[in-house]
């Protein structure tokens, strides 16, 4: 079974090398934003960045366009998992993904044959929360109140991106063709943000030219302080809803203290358009909260 001080500080660990990658990014993507339009459907009123393909290279048309088109189309998945941690002491442990757009991420792992939940890693809009069942500790946080990340542009959809296999731009709801400079590689598109070529991190994405399929992101940082690398590979895609969605995604860190790896596999995932509100609710007279700013912190130093 994987100790959950194992399983929260990946959690952390991952959010340390993703601000330390994309806190320069972010300047070189704001250098790129275009204009926002609203749009207005069944009521609902929504600002996005508006899609300008003026700056943008045919390739980076393509590109956006292919992957846009792979997009799910659902709102709810569900499916059973294994996260496997593949560098040190290797551990793994069984459990469930589950995912509503726009709302939550939740990862619940659990022992005794699946019997037993021990911890549970839960992302929205608003918060990151860390649950650990067995100690009875749990960390939880707002996302602007989180050291480094509102630097970083890093917050729910962040992760929401890289969990449902789209592209991103550190602080943008949503990117657009003119964010990126694309170059075709082999079988692949490699996109990287527009301007960042003299900046010390480096945003990329690797898109399959046939299919459209973001078959890799990584996040990295040259700077001599604070060198580290994360790169979350997809692979395995299963047809969820109509589109193609991974099965297999293996989180790579590199760093100083040197190679961390995670591999998450999803097995017989389903839609599930009725999820409800599935936050939650901690009982603070049976729960000691542990200081996540402290912790965070601390891997920064």
């Amino acid at each position: 079974m994987m100790k959950l001080q194992k399983y929260g500080f990946l959690a952390l660990l991952m959010i340390a090398m993703l601000v330390a990658g994309c806190r320069s990014s972010r300047k070189a993507a704001k250098e790129a934003e275009g204009t926002e339009v609203t749009t207005s459907v069944d009521g609902v009123t929504t600002t996005v960045p508006e899609v300008t393909t003026s700056k943008a290279s045919k390739q980076s048309t393509t590109a956006v366009t292919k992957v846009a088109e792979n997009r799910q189309s659902v709102r709810g998945i569900r499916s059973k998992l294994n996260v496997a941690l593949l560098s040190g002491s290797q551990m793994s442990a069984g459990g469930t993904l589950k995912m509503k757009r726009d709302e939550i991420i939740q990862i619940s792992l659990s022992a005794v044959l699946g019997m037993v939940e021990v911890g549970r890693l839960e992302m929205t809009p608003e918060y990151l929360l860390i649950q650990d069942r067995i100690n009875h500790q749990y960390m939880k946080a707002l996302w602007h109140g989180i050291p480094h990340l509102g630097a970083a542009g890093i917050n729910f959809y962040t992760f929401q991106s890289l969990f449902w296999d789209e592209l991103f731009v550190p602080g943008k709801m949503a990117p657009d063709a003119s964010d990126f400079e694309t170059k075709k590689q082999g079988d692949d598109y490699v996109m990287t943000l527009a301007g960042s070529a003299d900046s010390d991190a480096m945003l990329k994405f690797l898109v399959e030219v046939a299919t459209g399929l973001v078959r890799q992101t990584s996040v990295s940082s040259t700077n001599v302080n604070a060198a580290v690398a994360l790169d979350w590979t997809y692979s395995s895609w299963t047809t969820l809803g109509g589109k193609p969605f991974p099965t297999q995604m293996q989180m790579d860190l590199n760093s100083s203290n040197g190679l961390t790896s995670a591999r998450f596999t999803l097995s017989r995932p389903q839609v599930d358009e009725t999820m409800g509100d599935i936050r939650t609710t901690i009982d603070t007279n049976r729960y000691e909260q542990v200081n996540i700013y402290r912790l965070i912190n601390r891997l920064f130093k």
